[in-house]
Order: structure tokens, then C-alpha cells, then sequence
């Protein structure tokens, strides 16, 4: 029965009729097709990027498990051959001072070395023999720890605190618990084995590890921007945080403090997808999802905990080759709202085709679900511009760790050799910015302090300083000069002026960028800065290194901060003749990353524009020809006119204001709503003055002029979306 029903509501059709509807429905299943095949690839993109960040996380975290095993391996090798020796040859104070010494010199990668003996086992007249050899300024130092205090007190019952030797006998031997070493100032491990002397302990030799080193592996591992790695104790106390170093100490927080309700599931060797567990957590600094892959280290049985943000690969080049469709759906973010406007449009088109019948009915509810699209799109790119920060010069490597700065120093050192340059000298350079805030003409005025480390043994004939070389005004006072072990540092209070050189293309979500660019005061020499990593916590980019606190910019908000290196190509040589400033050079920029807040351009600018635009839509809902409707509206077209007029000048006056406030040389995103806002101002009395004079027009007079009213919020919303989809591509 509804086949039959079917078949007769289509032989209603005529042959023409039936072809467009053939045509149409062609038409939109074709765009359907591709717009679904493009949300296919928008998810296996996505599903890519997943799985490549969860090999990346493996991967380093393999690299870091076995860097820092290695490292405990090695120590043990050399505490087991300290053992041996001291047992077979070690029965004088002379001669086990000569074996640490002979120890200490072949090998390397601990902090200290040395020995603790058992009362009177020495000697009957000496109670106590424990001399240690600890680093100190890349020399070692010998000392005696029983003259600094009596290891074998039971005062100190734990194995901390400097009762170490009390542990070490209830352990027999292996690694003890962290602590703080009171001779080198540094929280050590320490590995013991006991000495043996017929079949007897009388002792135990120990070598410790400064922890710090421990913590430099991990930070030669490039986890991103936004990644970090915490290590936690055998009791889950957290020991270490690669965004925070210098708080650990003073927050003895556990795994469960930290991670809440994820338990430590730890991936063992070898580490495979299938076999490891990924918690999703929050990410500390941008709160956006991240992994958590947790794994042991044998020896210690610590827990480290490798945090990378689950998109890492969306800013990052992937691993595999990926599809002509994926390549264009990574690489443009809004063709899948495009297509998703178009296909939306085209089954429109085609249901009021098919429902013809109820065509009027149809084309109101078209019309509403069509503005509605647009208005949801336009909303969509405005908020995914929360997420997008300007990209990074082309010609730049930024430094966001250890791990890349590292990267940087040995790739152009090599290079350097190869282009037969002079070696390059790397000058670690930080700065702290304290105020900045833009004037009138658009400039920037930047406050701070800045200071830069010197090796003495090899810096003295270095002219020391720095320069902005984009600056308008500057001004440069030196402050201090710290000597301390084998480096000198001199520090500067700075205070510069610099050209905004923004673009304000997407203004009102514009996101801009202040950079400071620092030149070496030496250019004779081949002098490269490089960011001083050890005078921060991190260089992460959310971290914001360099800037304080409370450091704010009037109207913006701060999303990042980070140093880079640019290569900049110069056609002279500045007038030296020397192989160093030829081309090619890096030059240490350091980088604000600014948002503007939307608030008050929305409630200054656009506001105004979208109650010109309601008002409009009101004027040209008193176009008709019912004496009835007249009656009530009072429908003229010189009173349309006269309203259109004052609106066009209320959204003139709002236009003025904003380009006066911006300066901006080039048109910008919210001046299309001006112009909208002009063209519809336009239309309406065109449309106004074509009705009331009767032309015969059918667009115009059909149904009381209700195809104008009709196609209002569409053409309105459709043009909005056209220009934001261009400004924002």
C-alpha cells in the first residue's frame, strides 16, 4: 500500500520535475559522501596522532628507563671493584686512601666515593675511619666523614639525616633511600656493599650519585612543549618534578596526591602497546588530556611517571605517510565545517524540492535551520581559536628543554666545523621580564632584567654585553658581577622600546607576539647566545620562563612565553672582515605570546553592529500592502529610509572608532561585520523602495514582499561565514 502511494505521489511529477529532483538528490548524496568520508579521515588523522604519541611516550620512556639504569649499573660496577680492592689490599688508612683516589680516577659519573669501618677495625687506637672524596667544581676534594660526626651513633635512627651507615647494616648492601649529603650539599643516592676481611664485614664502601644527574637524563629526553616526568620513591614520595625542581623538597606529596584516583600501573620490558596501560589525566600546566605511562627502575624500584599531552602530534610531524584526503584534513583545519555547512544546504534544497507541497512551511523552517547552520559554524571557528597560538618563525628552532638545547649546540657546532668557521662560543643568557605595556603609537615599552654566564677559562677575551637591535630607545645598566667557581655572571636592569609590529588580521582573536632579539656585544668573535636553562625551573612554554607572576599586559592575556633561535641570512658582513658574520646566523630571540581579551571589543564594537542588524531586520518587517498590517505598522518608505540612514550612520560612527583605535594598515576580521552591516542597510531600502513603488518585480512583490524578509538571516549569516571562513583558513 505505501508502495502504490509512492509510486502515485511520483507520477504526479512531470518528466522535468523528476529530473531536477534526480539531479538534486545526485547532487546532495555525491557532497554527503564526501563529507562523510571526510569526517572518516578527520578520525583516523586523529587516530593516528593517538597511536604515534603512545609509541613516542613508549619509546622515550624506554630511552629514559635505560639511560638511568645505566647510569646505576655503572655505579655499582665501580662500588663492587672499590669493595674488592679494599678487602684484598685495603688494611692501612694509607693504603685505602690510595685505593679511593686510584678508584676515583679511572672512573667517572658519581658524586663522591669513599668508605665507613666498623669501630677500632682499622686500628685499636683510631675509633672511627671514613674518609670520603667528593666532587667539588670539577675537581675532587678528599675529607673525613667520622670528624664531621660519628656515623655509628644510634641517635639517629633512620636512614636519613646522616645515619646512613646504621641502614646500611640492616640492607647488607644495594641502594639506600634518598638523602641529603651534608658534605657535598647535594640530595644523594648511595649504593653499599660491605668490605669483607675474613669471612667478616668491618666496613662498607659506598658511592654516591648526585640526583641531579639522574634528573639531567630525563631532561635530554624531548617530551614537547607541555610534557614533563615526575619520579617518585619506593614509598610513592614524590622526589623530583621536572616543572617544579625546587619545590619537591619542601612538598613531600605521594603518587596519589598527585594523580588522585589513577593507580601506578607500570609497564615492564619490553615496553609494548598491548601490554602498558595509558592513564588520560589532566595536564598540570594547560589542563588539556594527557597521557600517564608509569614504569619502574630496577634497582631503587622508584616510579617514574612521563606525562605528554595526547594532541603532541598534531603540532608535530608525524611518523607515517599519510593520505591525500588526511593530508588535507590535517592540514586544513575547517574544510570539514565547509563541507558540513554545504551538505546541510544541499539536503534543504532538496527536501523543499520533494515536499513542494509545502513549500511555504518549508522555506521558513529552511530558512531558520539554515542561519542556525551558519551561526553554529562561525560560533565553531571562534572557539576553536582559543586553542590557536601564532606559529613560530619557519627559520627558528625553539627551545622548550634541555633535551632540544643540547640538540641545537651539537648540530651547529658540527656544522660550524664543516663550514670551516671558527668554534663557536655559546654564552648562556637569561632574561626576566617585569612590565611591558603598548602606547599610543602602537610601541612597545619592556622592562626587566637580563644577565649572561661567563667560563673564565675561556671567556676573558670576550667583549661581554648584549644589544637590542630592534629597539627605538633602550637603556642598559649593569647591576652586578657574580664570581662563583669556574664562571662569571653579570646581570643588567634594561628598560627598551620597541616597534608592536603586530597584525591585527583576526583582530578581535588575534594572537600576537613580542619578541625581544638579543645580540652579543662581540662581534668579532663567533659568539652565539643560547638560554640560560640552569637559571630556570623549566623552559617549558606554559611555564612562561622569564616573566613573573604577576606580569600582565592591559587588555591581552599572557598564553606562553619561550626563547628560539633564528637564522637570519645577511647580505654583508657588517664590515668586519671575518668568516663569522657572513651568513646564516643565530640569533636568541626571546618570545611573549599574547591572546587579546574579547570582552571589550565585543561590547565596544560588534554589539552595536548586531543591534543595527535586529533593528534593520525589524524596519524590513514593515514593508506591506495589507491595510490591515498598515494600520498597525504604518509601513512608509521615506520613514524606511530615514531609519536605514540613521542606522548606516550609528554603524559608521562604531567603524571610525574602531580604526582609530586599532591602526591597523590592512582590513581587518571585525570590519566585515561593517561592511555586512552597510550592504544590508542597502538592500533593505533598495528592496523598500522597489516595493512601494509597485514595480513588477516577483522577488519583490511576491506574498507581501516575503522573500526579503525570508532570505534576511541566511544572506546575513551566510556572508558572515564566508568572510570568517576566508580571514580564519
Amino acid at each position: 500500500m505505501k508502495l502504490n502511494a509512492i509510486l502515485a505521489y511520483w507520477r504526479m511529477y512531470g518528466m522535468h520535475r523528476r529530473r531536477v529532483v534526480i539531479s538534486v538528490l545526485f547532487i546532495t548524496l555525491l557532497i554527503s559522501a564526501f563529507t562523510l568520508s571526510l569526517f572518516v579521515a578527520n578520525w583516523q588523522v586523529n587516530s593516528i596522532q593517538d597511536e604515534q604519541t603512545r609509541q613516542y611516550l613508549l619509546a622515550n620512556s624506554l630511552k629514559v628507563k635505560k639511560s638511568i639504569e645505566k647510569h646505576f649499573h655503572k655505579v655499582e660496577y665501580v662500588n663492587k671493584e672499590l669493595s674488592k680492592q679494599l678487602s684484598e689490599k685495603g688494611h692501612t688508612e694509607k693504603s685505602i686512601t690510595t685505593i679511593i683516589e686510584n678508584v676515583g680516577a679511572i672512573y667517572d659519573g658519581f658524586s663522591g666515593i669513599g668508605v665507613a669501618y666498623e669501630p677500632y677495625s682499622i686500628d685499636n687506637k683510631l675509633r672511627l675511619f671514613s674518609p670520603y672524596m667528593i666532587q667539588k667544581d670539577h675537581h675532587y676534594e678528599m675529607t673525613r666523614i667520622d670528624l664531621l660526626y660519628d656515623y655509628t651513633a644510634k641517635t639517629l635512627n633512620q636512614c636519613v639525616n646522616g645515619n646512613w651507615y646504621d641502614c646500611a647494616k640492616k640492607m647488607g648492601q644495594g641502594w639506600l633511600p634518598l638523602q641529603y649529603d651534608e658534605q657535598s650539599f647535594h640530595w644523594v643516592m648511595k649504593h653499599v656493599l660491605p668490605i669483607m676481611e675474613k669471612g667478616q664485614s668491618v666496613g662498607y664502601s659506598f658511592v654516591n650519585i648526585d640526583v641531579s644527574s639522574l634528573y639531567n637524563e630525563i631532561n635530554t629526553v624531548d617530551l614537547g612543549d607541555e610534557g614533563y616526568a615526575i619520579i617518585f620513591d619506593q614509598n610513592d614520595d614524590q622526589i623530583y618534578h621536572s616543572l617544579f625542581p625546587h619545590a619537591v623538597k619542601e612538598e613531600r606529596l605521594t603518587f596519589t596526591d598527585i594523580f588522585k584516583e589513577k593507580s601506578p600501573i607500570v609497564c615492564h620490558e619490553p615496553f609494548r602497546d598491548k601490554g602498558c596501560h595509558f592513564n588520560v589525566i589532566a595536564n598540570q600546566l594547560t589542563h588539556v588530556p594527557s597521557y600517564l605511562h608509569v614504569f619502574n627502575i630496577e634497582q631503587t624500584q622508584w616510579k617514574v611517571a612521563v606525562i605528554i599531552e595526547k594532541n603532541f602530534f598534531s603540532h608535530h610531524v608525524l611518523q607515517i605517510h599519510l593520505s591525500t584526503l588526511q593530508n588535507w584534513v590535517k592540514g586544513n583545519p575547517y574544510l570539514l565545517t565547509l563541507f558540513s555547512i554545504l551538505t546541510l544546504l544541499v539536503w534543504v534544497i532538496f527536501v523543499n524540492i520533494f515536499l513542494n507541497r509545502k513549500l511555504q512551511l518549508g522555506l521558513w523552517g529552511s530558512a531558520f535551520i539554515i542561519a542556525f547552520g551558519f551561526v553554529s559554524a562561525i560560533l565553531y571557528i571562534w572557539l576553536s581559536q582559543e586553542e590557536v597560538l601564532e606559529a613560530s618563525n619557519k627559520q627558528s628552532q625553539m627551545i622548550t628543554s634541555d633535551a632540544n638545547l643540547r640538540s641545537f649546540v651539537r648540530d651547529y657546532s658540527k656544522s660550524s666545523l664543516q663550514q670551516h668557521k671558527e668554534p663557536p662560543i655559546f654564552i648562556p643568557t637569561g632574561i626576566t621580564v617585569q612590565s611591558a605595556k603598548i602606547d599610543d603609537d602602537n610601541n612597545l615599552i619592556i622592562s626587566g632584567y637580563l644577565w649572561q654566564r661567563y667560563l673564565l677559562s675561556n671567556h676573558y677575551e670576550i667583549g661581554k654585553g648584549l644589544s637590542f637591535p630592534d629597539s627605538i630607545e633602550s637603556k642598559i645598566q649593569q647591576i652586578y658581577d657574580h664570581k662563583e667557581g669556574d664562571y662569571e655572571t653579570i646581570g643588567w636592569s634594561f628598560r627598551v622600546k620597541i616597534s608592536g609590529h603586530f597584525v591585527y588580521k583576526t583582530y578581535p582573536f588575534d594572537r600576537q607576539t613580542i619578541w625581544l632579539r638579543l645580540w652579543p656585544k662581540d662581534y668579532r668573535k663567533h659568539v652565539i647566545l643560547i638560554p640560560d636553562a640552569m637559571a630556570y625551573d623549566n623552559l617549558n612554554t606554559s611555564s612562561k620562563p622569564g616573566l613573573e607572576n604577576s606580569f600582565s599586559i592591559s587588555g591581552w592575556q599572557v598564553k606562553r612565553a619561550f626563547f628560539d633561535i633564528r637564522f637570519n641570512d645577511y647580505n654583508s658582513t657588517l664590515g668586519i672582515d671575518s668568516k663569522v658574520n657572513k651568513m646564516y646566523v643565530p640569533e636568541l630571540h626571546y618570545n611573549i605570546q599574547i591572546g587579546r581579551n574579547v570582552i571589550d571589543p565585543f561590547v565596544s564594537y560588534l554589539f552595536p553592529v548586531v543591534i543595527v542588524l535586529l533593528m534593520l531586520y525589524a524596519v524590513l518587517l514593515t514593508n506591506s500592502r495589507d491595510e490591515s498590517r498598515i494600520g498597525l505598522i504604518g509601513f512608509n518608505a521615506l520613514e524606511v529610509l530615514a531609519s536605514c540612514s540613521a542606522l548606516f550612520f550609528v554603524a559608521l560612527l562604531a567603524h571610525v572608532e574602531l580604526r582609530s583605535h586599532i591602526g591597523a594598515n590592512e582590513l581587518i576580521y571585525m570590519e566585515y561585520f561593517f561592511i555586512i552591516a552597510y550592504t544590508m542597510v542597502l538592500i533593505v531600502s533598495v528592496n523598500s523602495i522597489l516595493f512601494s513603488w509597485g514595480m513588477n518585480i516577483g522577488f519583490v512583490q511576491y506574498a507581501d514582499n516575503a522573500l526579503p524578509k525570508l532570505l534576511y538571516w541566511p544572506l546575513l549569516t551566510g556572508l558572515l561565514f564566508i568572510f570568517t571562513l576566508v580571514v580564519f583558513w
